[in-house]
């Protein structure tokens, strides 16, 4: 007991100075520094997670943060200490067995409280099927009815893999699901601090920017627009990404139909002296102007369970060229993956890929391999 209370006190007493210089800073409404954020956050991911004093100290960081603003600084620095806890996964060619540096990841922040049915999965399905190799990182709903994971799950993809056979997806189907417990174990420790608060913080952003196969060409969508710079500076600071949008619109974490969408685009520059590394550059995006026509809320709803889901998404995705709301969106967004992804010169371009390939059933096909692929990657390991 003497020993169990000394080693609480000792624990008490390394969370306040670790955090009390972090907190007054924050109260004062004064930006921390990488260094801070990235120490006070490798502190948070060590931890027991147990000790109520921790959960305080963890609680008042995490909301004074979100008070203040977050800086692109401290959500790059936040990055960084996740991914030294995080499973890594590295995809090889299967054309040269040589390390495949170029994938593509479309996901949201989640958060817009919309409950529209899975647009970046399924377009995510698309832009595999149109060529782009897709490493999706995602998990269960935290905000709507059924998350990336949850409808996945309910078509019989399993969760579980891991990184070698996830890796196998990619290589085979040019798909692979990054379920997001698995790869990053450490974030558990933050999740009932997260719960207890009930509002969002820091770590509600960070889930796009934390692709365990580091993803170097994405499409992130955020369901605010301020959110924008926040995250584009963000991904400047981390220093990884190719080429990228960042994207809101309508109150949407995704483009939509519904109307235009403003845009942020990051294209890593050439080397050299005195230049920026991103090119950057903040547009609007109006779907009417590569023909798809506006729709309501409703159109873009998703059903009530991750088994309706499920179902809607395989009719979304199959043949023909039947025109509704649902397959707009999924091929607007699976066309900036195909832009980004370097399919295609122009968003035009892109949407009129995912188009042409929508309406010949190939991503309808695509989803029935990946699943029989990953289905015998679990039952038969030695396969990857």
């Amino acid at each position: 007991f003497i020993q169990q209370l000394q080693q609480r006190t000792q624990s008490v007493w390394l969370y306040s100075k670790m955090f009390k210089p972090l907190l007054s800073k924050l109260m004062a409404r004064e930006n921390l520094s990488s260094e801070e954020v990235e120490s006070a956050v490798d502190f948070i991911l060590n931890s027991t997670g147990s000790d109520v004093s921790e959960s305080i100290c963890v609680g008042a960081f995490l909301v004074l943060l979100r008070a203040k603003t977050e800086s692109p600084v401290e959500i790059a620095a936040m990055v960084r200490a996740m991914k030294k806890k995080s499973l890594k996964v590295t995809v090889h060619s299967k054309d040269n067995g040589q390390i495949q540096e170029k994938l593509l990841d479309i996901v949201g922040t989640g958060g817009d409280g919309a409950d529209t049915f899975n647009i970046s999965t399924s377009a995510c399905l698309l832009a595999a099927a149109c060529g782009c190799s897709v490493a999706k990182c995602g998990n269960r709903a935290s905000s709507s009815n059924c998350g990336s994971a949850d409808v996945l799950e309910a078509l019989g993809v399993p969760l579980q893999m891991n990184g070698i056979q996830v890796a196998a997806c990619i290589q085979q189907c040019g798909l692979g699901f990054l379920f997001a417990p698995v790869f990053h174990p450490a974030a558990k420790v933050v999740a009932p601090i997260r719960k207890a608060l009930g509002v969002r913080t820091a770590f509600n952003l960070l889930g796009p920017l934390l692709n365990s196969a580091e993803a170097e060409r994405v499409v992130i969508g955020v369901f605010e627009e301020p959110l924008l710079e926040l995250i584009a500076g963000a991904l400047q600071e981390i220093g990884l990404v190719q080429h990228a949008l960042v994207v809101t619109g309508c109150g949407l974490d995704e483009v939509s139909p519904l109307g235009p969408s403003q845009v942020v685009e990051l294209r890593r520059a050439a080397p050299g002296a005195g230049e920026p590394r991103y090119l950057v550059s903040r547009y609007s995006f109006d779907p009417l102007s590569v023909g798809i026509p506006r729709c309501q809320l409703s159109q873009l709803r998703g059903g009530v369970d991750a088994r309706s889901n499920a179902d809607m998404l395989r009719e979304v995705l199959r043949g023909g060229c039947e025109q509704d709301a649902r397959r707009d969106a999924v091929v607007l967004n699976a066309g900036l993956g195909n832009y980004v992804f370097g399919l295609a010169g122009t968003l035009e371009e892109g949407v009129q890929l995912a188009r042409r390939v929508l309406e010949t059933g190939a991503a309808l096909e695509r989803l029935d391999k990946w699943l029989d692929t990953a289905q015998k990657l679990v039952v038969d390991p030695e396969g990857c």
